[in-house]
């Protein structure tokens, strides 16, 4: 309808037009249908022929009309360009990129020319030359023309990429964002790719360093082969990290954590404020997260800079794993947080108030006054129990992270060891109830089965309190093998570049001792307890409300080892003098006074002879044990039970007090442990039944009290009635007993 209400004189060149536009020649460039028709006027003579034979299919002909046009005007850009489109046409890619480079050669300022060598480069694959015609048309197009700018710069990136020049690419990909405006599906499906080709540049870097300088130490390594104090070559392992770490440390000295001066950093971070909640920008907010991570191990260790870092790197964690944050598909920000946690609480110590503190307040990851929401506070932080003003923001920072974690990766190991500890802490309390020996066994399948693959583990504390869990287990043996390999796993950490968890490092060889020596080895165990001792000052705990059990003093522990070697042994004398430190320092304000230390010590006063000095501290340990900071094992507290029972029946009587105190305590101790046993009595002999005497005493029996603090095994009583007389003179023969009546 358009070509019919044209003018005679114009109606020629659209109608040549319109049919170049229906059957397009076969060159990779074609014209742009929206496009004005091109000017004819100014073309020489014949080459309108050529067109009208090109679009018949008549390529002799044409080609004979366009070289009649050439031979009077070699020169002329025009028929050139329309040799190269009959060529194309033809089939001749050869004739093509000949004739297209004659054009270039004559006229290299204008477009056309370039345009079809770009197409001819990019259908032939050659990077070399797409590289080549992409740049100089970008040098000649018009800064108007977006379009055709975008395109240029999406093939040059490409092509770049394929030469592994990933620098170069993401300048392109960058110069791409920067023209027009785009869709923001698009837009962002640009900032990826500008971002994984800076993080394959990255690497490329990475990789290149690593390779130098391990052939650097190579070939060290070689030329002092015959030296015996020569240092080992250095593992790629070790050489990458501190590659990254060097990198970093560029990046932070280019800007401060928020600044977007960095390249790498610019990309990621303008993919994780526009990158919806999808697993498919996952990997793009974990690289975020783990440069924030490297900032960390720029600095010193146990320095203010390294502190500054470590507590940024939370808050983003924080985040990233908040309801609101997109990190929520990675389990990378948990299981930073872990460890970042672990890092404070060895630097807290006693930093952090005691207290219910919120989420979000602990360690100063509060959520920026921007985006109230994405760190809003889900509720309340459950009560601390037994946490004391160590690091009780701490926990409560690891306990809130952890039920996260544990909600949306279940399988994870880390997952599990942080629900294995969130139980133990439930199991403590507040220190004044016993732990059971079932809690305690489904608490240790809990973090056997988390620690099965160490190399996926970021939980320091797990190790600790598997460790302790199977020592109370009397799982000796496993015991000192997961303290063992806790002590190489920090090791390790160690030289990755992480803090030292000193405390965690003195629990696990304090539980490997203890283990040693139940396990009959008394020259390692002791070996171990003296290093404790000496390393250790006597002030100095282990703080370890993370694992579930109350600050531990190393030191007096050591101290307690070294005393039951000695008692192993058959030296009472040593083991005395080892007890009777431990309570002088407590006694001078030096140190705690634990509940094992009074038991242990009055247990020999009773073996002594000396029975009210046993009474006076066997009971000091029962007060303590009940204490509010205390943590006791129900077998613990039913041996202390028994030991006093036994003090008070050994007495003989001399106030009536006494025995009403060993009913008692016999059946204080077969109510705590739950579990039947035999009996002594008086004389020390066996007895079940009942026996009379001459003063009409009865003495109803049904289980009694065992020789526990001798084999240290598992304690078992039964409920005991005892009724005692005054008169303890008559004494009934123990050999003459009658069934008991049935209890009331």
């Amino acid at each position: 309808l358009v070509f019919d209400t044209l003018p005679d004189d114009t109606r020629a060149s659209h109608f040549q037009y319109l049919l170049v536009q229906r059957c397009p020649p076969k060159l990779p460039w074609r014209r742009d249908p929206l496009a004005s028709p091109p000017n004819m006027a100014g073309e020489p003579a014949g080459l309108e022929g050529a067109r009208t034979a090109l679009s018949n299919k008549e390529y002799k002909d044409a080609l004979v009309l366009v070289k009649e046009v050439l031979r009077k005007d070699p020169g002329s850009y025009e028929a050139l360009l329309l040799a190269s489109e009959i060529a194309s046409a033809a089939g001749e890619t050869e004739q093509t990129h000949k004739a297209l480079e004659r054009a270039v050669e004559t006229s290299p300022s204008r477009p056309e020319a370039w345009k079809a060598l770009a197409s001819l480069a990019k259908a032939s694959h050659d990077t070399d030359a797409i590289i080549r015609t992409n740049s100089k048309l970008l040098e000649l197009l018009p800064e108007d023309e977006a379009g055709q700018r975008f395109d240029c710069h999406a093939a040059l990136a490409a092509a770049f990429t394929a030469r592994s020049e990933f620098c170069a690419a993401a300048k392109h990909v960058g110069r791409q964002l920067d023209l027009g405006d785009l869709y923001p599906e698009e837009r962002l499906d640009l900032q990826c790719a500008r971002a994984d080709l800076e993080l394959r540049a990255r690497e490329a870097a990475v990789a290149t360093a690593v390779d130098l300088r391990l052939r650097a130490a190579l070939e060290e390594s070689a030329a002092q082969c015959g030296d015996a104090m020569a240092a080992p070559a250095p593992s790629p392992e070790a050489l990458r990290r501190d590659v990254l770490v060097e990198l970093a440390a560029v990046d932070a000295g280019q800007g401060e954590p928020g600044d977007e001066s960095t390249p790498l950093l610019r990309a990621l971070r303008a993919i994780c404020a526009e990158a919806p909640l999808a697993l498919r920008y996952t990997r793009y907010f974990d690289e975020l997260l783990r440069r924030s991570l490297l900032r960390i191990f720029t600095a010193p260790v146990r320095s203010a800079e390294r502190q500054a870092a470590r507590r940024a790197a939370l808050r983003e964690c924080w985040e990233l794993t908040c309801p609101a944050g997109a990190g929520g598909c990675s389990a990378l920000p948990y299981e930073s947080a872990i460890w970042l946690l672990e890092e404070e609480e060895e630097m807290k110590g006693g930093g952090a108030p005691p207290g219910h503190a919120t989420v979000g307040a602990a360690v100063g990851m509060s959520q920026p006054a921007a985006a109230p929401a994405l760190g809003a506070n889900p509720g309340p932080a459950a009560p601390l129990g037994h946490a004391h003003a160590t690091s009780a923001a701490v926990v409560t920072a690891l306990e809130n992270f952890a039920r996260r974690f544990m909600h949306r990766f279940p399988d994870n190991p880390n997952a599990r060891a942080c629900l294995a500890l969130m139980l133990r802490r439930r199991s403590v309390g507040d220190g004044s109830l016993a732990v059971p020996q079932a809690t305690r066994r489904d608490l240790e399948r809990l973090l056997a089965d988390a620690l099965r693959d160490p190399a996926r583990l970021t939980c320091a504390t797990a190790w600790k309190a598997l460790a302790e869990l199977q020592y109370e287990n009397r799982g000796y043996e496993a015991a000192a093998d997961t303290a063992l390999r806790g002590l190489h796993w920090l090791q390790a950490r160690r030289e990755a570049g992480h803090e030292a968890l000193t405390q965690v490092a003195l629990a696990l060889r304090l539980a490997m001792a203890k283990s040693l020596r139940r396990l009959g080895r008394l020259d390692e165990a002791e070996r171990h307890f003296s290093v404790l001792a000496g390393w250790v000052t006597e002030g100095e705990t282990a703080f370890a409300e993370m694992s579930g059990a109350t600050p531990v003093s190393i030191h007096q522990q050591a101290l307690r080892g070294m005393a039951l070697v000695a008692l192993a042994r058959g030296d009472e004398h040593a083991a005395k003098a080892q007890y009777e430190r431990i309570l002088g320092k407590a006694a001078m304000g030096r140190g705690p006074g634990e509940h094992w230390a009074h038991a242990d010590y009055g247990w020999l006063l009773y073996k002594d002879g000396d029975l009210q000095g046993a009474r006076q501290h066997l009971e000091d340990a029962v007060r303590v044990a009940l204490g509010p900071e205390s943590y006791v094992t129900d077998s613990q507290l039913g041996e202390h039970y028994q030991r006093l029972g036994e003090v008070y029946w050994a007495m003989r009587g001399r106030y009536r007090r006494e025995k009403q105190f060993a009913y008692h305590q016999v059946r204080a101790g077969g109510e705590d442990t739950r579990r039947p046993c035999l009996v002594r009595d008086g004389a020390g002999l066996s007895s079940k039944g009942v026996w009379s005497g001459g003063g009409g005493a009865e003495v109803l029996g049904r289980a009694g009290l065992s020789s526990l603090a001798r084999s240290s095994m598992h304690l078992m009583c039964h409920v005991t009635l005892v009724l005692l007389t005054p008169d303890l003179t008559c004494l009934p023969d123990p050999l003459r007993f009658e069934p008991p009546p049935p209890p009331p």
